[in-house]
């Protein structure tokens, strides 16, 4: 090995793992994660709102209403361009599934 290069190895290995370990950083630092937000409004309805943490809502996510029993979907829906929903609410026990995608699925049980 040239001389030249021997001596830059001991500079050269250390600035590298930190290269690396910056890029792992950055590239987990832009991914965000789906909150969910469901309210019962008293009437017979229920609203689901989305957001990301981010900061970003979740508009025109898709909302899923699923039988808690055996996961028969009970209703297929999106939010708005505010990231909400309001639907009516099952008589049986269901799950709420705020779809955003791959990685971006929120759940909740209904109330």
């Amino acid at each position: 090995m040239p001389k030249h290069l021997s001596n830059a190895l001991p500079i050269l290995v250390p600035a590298m793992v930190l290269t690396l370990m910056l890029a792992l950083t950055c590239s987990s630092a832009l991914a965000h994660t789906l909150y969910m937000s469901v309210s019962d409004n008293d009437d017979g309805t229920v609203t689901v709102e989305g957001i990301y943490s981010t900061g970003s809502m979740a508009a025109r996510t898709e909302v899923r209403l699923e039988a808690e029993a055996d996961g028969k979907v009970l209703f297929t829906g999106k939010t708005d361009e505010f990231g909400a929903l309001t639907f009516d609410k099952p008589d049986a026990p269901y799950v709420i599934v705020l779809d955003g995608g791959p990685g971006h699925v929120a759940t909740e049980t209904g109330p």
